[in-house]
């Protein structure tokens, strides 16, 4: 029996030296879309917050006569990308771009008429501020998979005003 378990003297060292690489490969993937996924609720929540914020902008003047609710376009677009600059600013460590072209690059929708929204293509019955962003991720950890350490995350989010 001893000479048998001679011949099989350090096979677990072997197993070990071949499956620790893969078993750290899989530990980074993991910890990578993890990341990412944080990183997608975050920006989701900070796109959404900027089109609420940019519902305020409504036309004052025309509600108080009695009228309907209408956002005022070109002051809806600039409260939308203010708050995406600046609230980005807290998750700028993790992003490959800066905050304040992320937040002057994303694409705003303002619309006073009922009907389907061009980002979200969702119908909308009341004024809508839809927001789609591009923003570049680092995620350092999928250079260890040899994938490419910058992923660019597509959010839209959207907010109607209400009176």
């Amino acid at each position: 029996m001893s000479a048998r378990r001679a011949g099989e003297r350090g096979q677990v060292a072997v197993y070990a030296v071949l499956l620790f690489p893969l078993l750290m490969l899989v530990l980074s993937l993991v910890l990578a879309v993890g990341t990412l996924e944080g990183m997608r609720s975050r920006l989701r929540a900070q796109v959404d917050m900027a089109a609420l914020t940019a519902t305020q902008a409504l036309d004052v003047p025309a509600l108080a006569a009695g009228g309907a609710p209408r956002l005022v376009p070109d002051q809806a677009d600039a409260l939308a990308r203010q708050y995406l600059a600046a609230n980005l600013a807290a998750s700028s460590s993790l992003l490959a771009g800066s905050p304040g072209d992320i937040a002057a690059g994303a694409r705003v929708s303002v619309t006073n008429t009922p009907g389907t929204d061009p980002i979200t293509g969702l119908a909308n019955t009341a004024p809508t501020v839809s927001i789609e962003i591009r923003a570049p991720v680092r995620v350092p950890l999928l250079g260890l998979a040899g994938l490419g350490p910058v992923v660019t995350l597509d959010i839209a989010g959207s907010a109607a005003a209400r009176t």
